[in-house]
């Protein structure tokens, strides 16, 4: 056996002819690194395309009418955009909580692989109780394999090798192709992954139907809300505001609108401000960072009001001049004073201690069923009451001052406490599947480092071929 010398940028290696007749290109970035350990691995493996499967291109449609791609329910249909791809599982916004309105080949089924065309790119397994909605333009379905190997497939593609050997021929663009896609060789499924994939299957349907209770109260305070927030008015040809609305506060035409549509709800709808419902707890920053403190951040909380810790990046540490001197209280609502993305989290009891919210952050104490006045101020009419409070240029913040005066509705009694009981109940749900789902990722990485393992070591016949 001969070796081949291939040079570029990188550094000089030798790769044995069999790499260089199972790379889909001769590009040097193949045979170094993960992408290496991936493609030794393939060798003797199997690719999409042998096991009988297909790969789907998403939905392409077009909003505007006279468009080729043009299709009325474009506007109106819920879809799957590379957003809702996260690593192994999808991710679901408000209305994919709705109930599909289309069927065809574009529509995610059960075992289906949905993979984003553009870097960097994420691989969801799709569960039996998955939403059916279709997937967009820019999203790939791989479809026809079995339960274990699409869930093989969805693992590797999560990895930085499987991913680097998508994307290395792909120039500029760094995208997805079908054919790259439907070529790629994986290493051969483990036996582990029959019941690690059932593992996989059963969590992902636990966390949807959690997700389905949770919503039933999210559309029920929305329902409440939407019955008496069409006060907004309309600026376009010039409005006449009540005196009440007219303040030295300013006198911005948007300002004056925001108040006078206050002073509608209040006087013929009963809602009242939340600093009439909550106090607000003090602005003091840390003095220090604290060892083995956390920080919440805005993108640590969705649409589900749950506070969920993300990993920190790397070299990304607590700034204890942008942090919050106290830690996170249970029963507490967190309001975003970012205004254009209005977010609202609830502090269950088992938030994880020492958790230190960023001054993105604004805090407020209820004095009854915080879960329930939540779940109304993350409402859309809420959040576009948030928007039009905030101030600025570039960045514009709302004060928590100004959070203060955003009214909302006051709902009876046993209903925000049926609301208040949902969400805890998600929360706890939330919280045992979060800890299941830890354990289960580390299995399936242990299994796949233990199949790539061999592969990862240049192989004897390299070593020997060095000079």
């Amino acid at each position: 056996m001969y070796n081949v010398l291939v040079s570029s940028h990188v550094q000089s290696i030798f790769a044995v002819p069999a790499l260089l007749a199972s790379a889909p290109g001769w590009s040097p970035a193949y045979f170094v690194g993960s992408a290496a350990a991936a493609l030794r691995a393939g060798l003797e493996g199997w690719a999409i395309g042998e096991r009988g499967a297909q790969v789907l291109e998403g939905w392409r449609v077009s909003e505007t009418l006279g468009a080729v791609a043009y299709d009325a329910r474009a506007a109106t249909t819920p879809v799957y955009r590379q957003g809702n791809i996260d690593r192994l599982c999808l991710s679901l916004g408000l209305q994919h909580w709705t109930a599909p309105q289309m069927t065809g080949r574009w529509c995610v089924q059960p075992d289906d692989v949905v993979v984003n065309k553009h870097a960097p790119v994420r691989a969801a397994f799709v569960s039996t109780a998955a939403k059916r909605h279709a997937v967009d333009g820019n999203t790939l379905i791989v479809r026809g394999l079995t339960r274990a190997d699409a869930a093989w497939v969805a693992l590797c593609l999560n990895q930085p090798g499987y991913q680097q050997l998508l994307l290395v021929e792909s120039g500029v663009l760094q995208r997805v192709g079908i054919g790259s896609l439907e070529s790629l060789r994986v290493a051969p499924t483990p036996p582990q992954l029959e019941g690690l994939s059932a593992k996989l299957r059963d969590i992902l349907d636990e966390k949807t139907m959690a997700g389905e209770a949770l919503n039933l109260a999210r559309g029920e305070a929305a329902d409440t809300v939407d019955a008496a927030a069409a006060h907004a008015f309309h600026l376009a040809g010039g409005a006449f505001f009540p005196r009440e609305a007219v303040t030295n506060e300013s006198w911005l035409p948007e300002a004056t609108a925001l108040r006078a549509e206050q002073v509608a709800l209040e006087q013929d709808h009963g809602w009242v401000s939340v600093g009439d419902l909550a106090w607000s707890d003090d602005r003091a920053r840390l003095t220090d960072a604290r060892e083995g403190a956390r920080a919440l951040r805005l993108r640590d909380v969705g649409g589900d009001l749950f506070v969920s810790l993300a990993e920190e990046a790397p070299g990304e540490e607590i700034m204890p001049s942008r942090t919050l001197a106290k830690p996170l209280v249970p029963g507490e609502v967190l309001l975003s004073t970012l205004g254009s993305s209005f977010r609202v989290a609830y502090v269950d009891d088992d938030v994880p201690p020492d958790t230190f919210p960023v001054d993105g952050w604004a805090r407020m104490r209820f004095r009854e069923t915080p879960a329930a006045w939540a779940l109304l101020l993350a409402t859309e009419p809420l959040c576009s009451q948030a928007a039009r409070l905030a101030v600025g240029t570039v960045q514009q913040f709302v004060t928590p001052e100004a959070l203060r005066s955003l009214r909302v509705p006051v709902p009876p009694r046993e209903l925000r406490d049926r609301w208040q009981r949902a969400v805890d109940r998600y929360h706890a749900q939330r919280r045992a599947l979060d800890r299941q789902w830890s354990v289960l990722m580390s299995e399936l990485m242990t299994v796949f480092t233990a199949v790539h393992q061999p592969f990862a070591a240049t192989t004897a016949a390299e070593q020997e071929s060095r000079p």
